[in-house]
């Protein structure tokens, strides 16, 4: 709902229980998935590498690319905390 609607334009927003079951569905979905890669699968480049760039950056593989999303994440949940903490 979120990202194919503008700010401010959605009429309802979730509670937060219906949030977490979501939350913890998609988790389930990609851990079942993660689950199934082996090391060489991490290690394969990201869809979105060409082949070229990735022989010169194989830093570019699947796992890299989870681990920086994972930082996005955690950064900008950190952002939600200290915003928080500054409205308390």
């Amino acid at each position: 709902m979120f990202v194919s609607n503008p700010d401010r334009t959605v009429p309802a927003i979730l509670l937060g229980e219906d949030l977490k079951i979501i939350w913890q569905e998609t988790n389930q979905i990609l851990w079942t998935g993660f689950s199934k890669l082996s090391v060489a699968d991490w290690l394969q480049k990201h869809g979105a590498v060409s082949e070229e760039d990735f022989l010169r950056e194989p830093h570019r593989n699947r796992f890299t690319v989870v681990l920086g999303r994972t930082a996005h994440i955690a950064y900008h949940l950190g952002q939600a905390r200290l915003s928080e903490r500054v409205q308390t």
